[in-house]
C-alpha cells in the first residue's frame, strides 16, 4: 500500500466548529473559541495581577502591625519576667496564657 502524501494543515470538522490539524497533532481552534478563550485568559491575568497587588499592599500594612506586636510581647516579657524562649504566649480577654514550645520548633545546637 502506498502512503498518501498529506498536505498540512488539514481542515477538519468538529461537532460544532471546524479546526486545522497540523502534522505534529496540534490544532488551531476556530476563531469563536480562540476569542472566547483569549478573553477568559485576559480576565484571569487581570485578577491574578489584582491579587498580587492586594497581597503586596496587605503585606505592607501587616509589617508595622507585626513589629508592634513583637515590641508588645518583649515589653510584657520584660515587665512580667516571661520566658519567650521556653513558652508560646497568647492574649485573650486580658489574660496571658502560655504553652510549652514544641521541641521540633527549637533550633538545633
Amino acid at each position: 500500500m502506498k502512503k498518501k502524501n498529506v498536505k498540512y494543515p488539514i481542515h477538519k470538522t468538529g461537532k460544532y466548529c471546524g479546526y486545522e490539524e497540523y502534522e505534529d497533532g496540534s490544532i488551531e481552534i476556530a476563531p469563536q473559541y480562540s476569542q472566547r478563550m483569549n478573553s477568559v485568559l485576559r480576565e484571569q491575568s487581570a485578577v491574578d495581577a489584582l491579587l498580587r497587588s492586594v497581597t503586596e499592599q496587605c503585606h505592607k500594612l501587616l509589617v508595622p502591625i507585626i513589629e508592634e506586636k513583637e515590641r508588645f510581647w518583649r515589653m510584657i516579657a520584660d515587665d512580667y519576667g516571661l520566658d519567650l524562649n521556653k513558652y508560646n504566649y497568647s492574649l485573650q480577654d486580658n489574660i496571658v496564657t502560655r504553652k510549652d514550645k514544641d521541641s521540633t520548633c527549637k533550633p538545633e545546637k
